[in-house]
């Protein structure tokens, strides 16, 4: 009984029988409630999914096709995951757009590196954003070939730049690598080197 209703919970449906389907994946679910039932009220068929895995929304969109899905995406540690279900949603041949609070240019990129083909603004006024959204499902592209290619070459850019920061010290020696450990943990290169049983000036280099 309580796998069912968590099933209802994380299932929300309106309007099943108009066109356009709609899915919106979000785990706020207040936010994707209200966005649901404006959608609904302009004749799209609109699916709200929240607390979803990468099987869930596969499932999911093999069931129903939808037109759009609207994945939620904010900084912080939901991002990798949000960024897999924007991947899977992608994958499927599905018209992916994120919906974020945030305008960092480098977690748009994400997106749009992952399959997103629309970012929308969820800061917006609600009549704004569900405008964006309507676009979208009549075919029109809101993110510029230009823009597009602006996002994707920053991803790559940052990519590059972080694997080789971290470049140095994948080459590094089990040994090197506890020491480097206690370094970042703030004890002194004197009780590393006692501890270790290494020299002062090894622990230096």
């Amino acid at each position: 009984m309580h796998n069912l209703l968590k099933a209802e919970e994380d299932l929300l449906e309106t309007n099943g029988d108009a066109v356009a389907p709609i899915l919106i994946v979000d785990d706020h679910s207040l936010l994707a409630g209200s966005l649901a039932m404006v959608l609904a009220a302009e004749g799209c068929a609109v699916r709200t999914l929240k607390a979803t895995t990468i099987e869930q929304l596969q499932a999911e969109i093999l069931e129903r096709p939808p037109a759009l899905t609207l994945v939620r995406i904010q900084p912080g540690p939901s991002l990798a995951r949000s960024l897999d279900l924007v991947e899977t949603a992608a994958s499927a041949e599905a018209t992916v757009a994120v919906l974020s609070d945030s305008t960092h240019e480098l977690l748009l990129s994400a997106a749009v590196n992952a399959g997103a083909t629309g970012l929308v603004a969820s800061s917006d006024l609600m009549i704004e954003t569900v405008d964006q959204i309507l676009a979208m499902v009549k075919g029109e592209q809101l993110l510029s070939e230009f823009r597009r290619n602006e996002l994707l070459s920053l991803f790559r850019t940052h990519r590059v730049d972080r694997d080789n920061r971290f470049m140095p010290f994948e080459s590094l020696s089990r040994r090197e690598g506890e020491v480097l450990c206690l370094l970042m943990e703030g004890h002194s290169v004197a009780k590393i080197a006692e501890s270790s049983f290494v020299s002062v000036g090894t622990v230096r280099t």
